[in-house]
């Protein structure tokens, strides 16, 4: 019977067609401009703005300002320093609960740290929230010690070749999470995330085998423990070295790559120590189709500027 979680069910999608999809917001910092204006869950005007200012695109402003936020998504998959504090994270809380949404908290891969961080404020959720998981052990660890809450696979757990600099002549783009299906069903996830393949169709979302988010308009692309930004000021042996103080540059600063000679379908950038690839126009068209038929039930878009 638990098996039958991960199986696709054609007729909850069908139905799944007369329900709006749900819209989380990812904040860093939830006392951003967001969670500040009180008009963006009425005022589609207000809200096509927002993400205009946000996310630079008229196209995806005006898709998203069609919906209104559910999801408030705290914290940071990419990045242990940006876990939120007990108190942030009590702000967020109240202020979801201000806007009529829920609180999810994302989660980087792990030290034992992270997992000490972790049991702080994994014990302040309320119950029910999700815990946005990107690593094995925080999946193992919320499951047998926070089993009030709802564990979802990350889009770190849902890994596929992402590198738009690889060239359409590379056949390692599919993806296909349904091997991972066993370890979700152990960890009693029923929701994964993931981001959209460089090159997509129409088929990518048809067939995945539970509850699909699906992460707008950024891919990760890859991401380390070094950050490339916070590191460029530095000189000597700390310069590009692993566990070095965070002054949080990531969240002033990013670098548009690119290659002499080299051309790429998507532009990518390098955030902290991680790098992205924002969306061709061809792929936002495909998640827009993708949830108009209800094989994406959730969207994911950054509520901050890069």
């Amino acid at each position: 019977m638990a098996g039958a979680v991960f199986a696709v069910d054609r007729a909850a999608l069908m139905d799944h067609d007369h329900r709006r999809p749900e819209l989380a917001v990812s904040l860093v910092n939830p006392t951003s401009s967001f969670t500040s204006s009180f008009t963006i869950g009425v005022d589609k005007a207000a809200r096509h703005a927002y993400w205009l200012a946000a996310l630079d695109d008229l196209d995806l402003a005006e898709w998203l300002s069609t919906f209104i936020p559910t999801h408030l998504y705290i914290g940071s998959e990419f990045c242990e320093h940006l876990l939120p504090t007990a108190h942030t994270l009590k702000k967020a809380i109240d202020r979801a609960q201000e806007i009529d949404c829920r609180v999810s908290l994302l989660t980087p891969i792990a030290s034992s740290q992270v997992i000490r961080n972790l049991a702080r404020l994994l014990s302040r959720l309320p119950d029910g929230s999700e815990v946005i998981v990107n690593d094995w052990g925080v999946g193992y660890f919320v499951k047998n010690h926070f089993a009030r809450l709802r564990p979802v696979a990350g889009r770190i757990l849902c890994r596929m070749m992402k590198d738009p600099r690889l060239g359409r002549s590379s056949n390692v783009f599919s993806f296909d999470p349904r091997p991972l299906a066993t370890m979700f069903r152990r960890l009693g996830m029923e929701r994964m995330e993931m981001d959209v393949p460089i090159f997509v169709d129409d088929s990518t979302f048809a067939s995945l085998p539970m509850s699909a988010s699906v992460h707008v308009p950024f891919s990760c692309v890859a991401k380390g423990r070094m950050c490339q930004i916070g590191s460029t000021a530095i000189r000597g042996p700390e310069r590009f070295a692993v566990g070095r103080a965070c002054k949080k540059e990531c969240l002033k600063a990013s670098a548009e790559l690119k290659r002499p000679g080299m051309s790429a379908e998507c532009r990518t950038f390098q955030l902290g120590n991680t790098i992205i690839s924002r969306h061709s126009k061809e792929a936002f068209e495909v998640v827009k189709t993708a949830v108009e038929r209800g094989f994406v039930s959730r969207i994911i878009a950054p509520g901050e500027a890069i």
